[in-house]
């Protein structure tokens, strides 16, 4: 009887041990995981600030020659792209910040009533270094409300979405358009923003995987996928949905953001 206890008290043992290594190693997979997640994001961000800090630097190298001479226009065209510049390093900044401490996402939302069609105007404006030397490529903003309908969500949030929907979008497209657009009226009760281009679209077979770098980040392919994947993630931390357009009839991808109207 004794050694029956003591066999039933050694199963349980192995039993419990097991459990435990094998709820272990399930965490270790999920830090293992994340640690790629976060080492891919911040070489993407390093990446993505190398170019707009060459560009400023060479354009500071040439504002201080003494023998420069820039007219209005080139002066107005210069100090457009350094802006655009600066608002985009400062975009990878908040990107960060909103990274830095994923379980406490919710406690940075940050609502305000805001226009849409004056949001998606300040985006298109930002992104026009984008296409300085593409006189091919054109950005537009597609109207459809009145600039005095306002909805309440975290515009901060928004705005980073739909900038790197617009620099995705131009750095596939050599020629046609960039549009972007807002409207009530394709889903009830929501507020859709569409950024949509003329380039070589996405292919078939990549569109079920374009948003999976946070669970397959191994699997990643480019840098347009990780900025899908961040796009997707932010619009789920303010109760929105991010997808693309599988139905979209025109040459081109249209990427579309659905949000609540509160």
């Amino acid at each position: 009887m004794m050694e029956m206890v003591l066999i039933l008290i050694l199963a349980m043992g192995c039993l419990v041990a097991f459990c435990w290594a094998w709820q272990m190693r399930k965490r270790m997979r999920v830090l293992e995981r994340d640690i790629m997640m976060h080492r891919i994001f911040l070489k993407n961000v390093i990446q993505e600030s190398e170019l707009p800090l060459r560009q400023v630097s060479r354009m500071a190298k040439m504002l201080s020659k003494d023998d420069l001479y820039l007219s209005k226009n080139e002066k107005h065209n210069m100090a457009e792209q350094l802006n655009g510049y600066a608002y985009f390093i400062d975009t990878l900044l908040n990107e960060l910040m909103l990274f830095t401490n994923p379980s406490d996402e919710v406690a940075h939302v940050r609502r305000e009533q805001f226009s849409p069609n004056e949001l998606c105007r300040r985006c298109l404006e930002i992104n026009i270094s984008n296409i300085y030397h593409r006189q091919a490529v054109k950005l537009n903003f597609h109207r459809t409300m009145s600039d005095e309908f306002f909805i309440e969500s975290d515009r901060h949030v928004i705005e980073i979405i739909l900038n790197k929907l617009i620099q995705n979008a131009c750095r596939f497209t050599e020629k046609g358009e960039v549009v972007v657009g807002c409207n009530t009226t394709e889903n009830e009760g929501m507020l859709t923003l569409d950024v949509s281009d003329t380039g070589a679209g996405i292919p078939k077979d990549r569109l079920s995987r374009l948003f999976s770098w946070f669970e397959q980040p191994d699997d990643m392919r480019d840098e347009a996928e990780l900025d899908l994947s961040i796009c997707q993630r932010l619009a789920q931390k303010i109760g929105g949905v991010l997808f693309i357009d599988e139905l979209y009839a025109r040459q081109g991808t249209r990427v579309v953001l659905v949000l609540p109207i509160k």
